[in-house]
């Protein structure tokens, strides 16, 4: 009488359990599929850049997507006359995050004689991440517009899994003048 006392209660808590271990992967597997339903596509560095530059028209200096637990935005820094302006750009939804306006007391050349090279048309900071990640396969994730050897150059970082490589583009014919590839 024992012996079947002891069995029923061990297929009890086996069915128990089993019972327990199903609802279980079931209620995870709603939770993945539910969240899999809400993940976000980022709009991308081209529409980040027209959504800043309708903000403040002026040059694009640098734009990086920055991701925080609270979220994800692209901080685009404009070049005007006497001044920076730094916009955030909501990564997913393209919306304005907020303007910054600072003085550019920086000493870094970004104002120029009339008649130089920079009066060349500039390529936008998207285009030289189209060129960039046609050269080096991955992810566009910074982009800065920087004075190299008397000449604009973006220098665009590309991320493919822990290889970051650093794309030189030339600002005003999207030419790659340089790769520098660097393991995370």
């Amino acid at each position: 009488m024992k012996k079947k006392l002891w069995s029923s209660i061990a297929a009890a808590a086996i069915l128990l359990g089993g019972a327990y271990s199903i609802s279980e992967v079931q209620a995870a597997s709603a939770g993945n599929s539910a969240s899999a339903g809400t993940s976000k596509t980022l709009i991308g560095i081209s529409k980040a850049e027209q959504a800043a530059l309708k903000a403040a028209p002026g040059r694009v200096e640098s734009i990086d997507l920055e991701k925080k637990p609270s979220g994800a935005y692209y901080e685009v820094d404009i070049q005007q006359q006497n001044k920076e302006i730094d916009v955030r750009v909501d990564a997913y939804t393209g919306s304005i995050i907020s303007v910054r306006e600072e003085a550019d007391d920086e000493d870094d050349d970004d104002t120029q004689p009339a008649a130089t090279a920079e009066d060349k048309a500039v390529i936008s900071a998207a285009r030289a991440g189209e060129a960039a990640s046609a050269a080096v396969k991955g992810k566009v994730v910074e982009i800065d517009l920087d004075r190299n050897k008397g000449s604009l150059v973006y220098e665009v970082e590309v991320r493919n899994g822990k290889v970051t490589t650093e794309v030189g583009i030339d600002a005003y014919t999207a030419k790659v003048l340089y790769t520098d590839e660097d393991l995370d």
